[in-house]
């Protein structure tokens, strides 16, 4: 069985998965694949290529050296790890990251000490990046932490990063995204979750998603000015806005990102990526100040 993020330590959620072998004709049909998409999306450039630019200008750009990089990613993170009968992994595409970055500087107020979790971070490919991203000259980040389910998984994110600001761990991000919130503060300040479908093939009903995330932001929302930053698959939601509203966060950013790269293109269709925020509280004027 493939095993995926799970609610609980002591459930696993598992899919199926077809018996293979590393044979010379599974990796040939496998590299045959890549190369036929490639062909697709370099026709589909030749022929868009004269569309009108006022109309794409809302939408990621890409140049042709990183459509054929999301290709490459896409089959080394979902396609090869199954023919090795690996748990596949669902990362933020490389030039996501700059996007995440910039648009998480118009919300969050630099006088705090912030952490930066990425819940479901897989083998660790967001974590330097924000471990490096700068505002002003400064880190926008003073802690950087992963949390993946996985234990040979959460093992390659360890053994990627050797910053001791970076911290993976290996557990269940519900409970732990629950008793980082316990305190006051978030690590002697504020928070930005970051959830891109870590729950993508579990299987979990509805009522159950719901009822995770709905813990998970529960517990965010103690901590005014902490931000969860959500990417949803281009055609389905983990966390509905209504959910998100529900528990008093505000939607802050919001734009479109193409999280399957090149696949994004072809298709036409991008990933919302949305910036909410839980409400800062107002101190009333005092007599004094009046």
């Amino acid at each position: 069985a493939v095993l995926w993020d799970s609610p609980s330590p002591n459930r696993r959620y598992s899919r199926a998965a077809r018996t293979t072998t590393n044979s010379p004709t599974m990796y040939w049909y496998t590299a045959s694949g890549g190369g036929l998409i490639l062909v697709v999306l370099l026709l589909r450039r030749r022929l868009t290529a004269s569309s009108d630019g006022a109309s794409k200008a809302a939408l990621p750009q890409s140049t042709l050296r990183e459509d054929v990089a999301s290709v490459r990613q896409w089959f080394a993170n979902l396609i090869g790890p199954t023919l090795r009968g690996r748990p596949a992994c669902k990362p933020t595409m490389p030039a996501v990251i700059p996007t995440v970055v910039e648009e998480l500087k118009q919300v969050m107020d630099g006088e705090l000490s912030w952490t930066f979790v990425d819940c479901g971070c897989g083998q660790g490919t967001m974590l330097q990046p924000m471990r490096n991203a700068t505002v002003d000259g400064r880190r926008l980040f003073q802690r950087v932490v992963g949390v993946e389910l996985d234990p040979a998984t959460h093992r390659e994110a360890v053994a990627a990063h050797n910053d001791p600001a970076i911290e993976v761990v290996c557990g269940d991000m519900f409970p732990f995204v629950d008793k980082l919130c316990a305190g006051d503060d978030i690590l002697g300040g504020c928070a930005v979750f970051y959830i891109y479908e870590p729950l993508w093939m579990a299987n979990l009903p509805a009522e159950e998603m719901r009822r995770l995330y709905g813990g998970l932001l529960d517990a965010v929302a103690r901590h005014p000015g902490s931000v969860i930053a959500y990417c949803s698959a281009d055609a389905y939601r983990e966390i509905g806005a209504s959910l998100l509203e529900e528990k008093g966060l505000v939607l802050r950013r919001a734009v479109k990102v193409a999280q399957n790269g090149a696949f994004n293109k072809l298709r036409g269709v991008y990933n919302p990526l949305e910036f909410w925020q839980v409400p800062r509280i107002s101190t009333p004027p005092t007599s004094e100040s009046l």
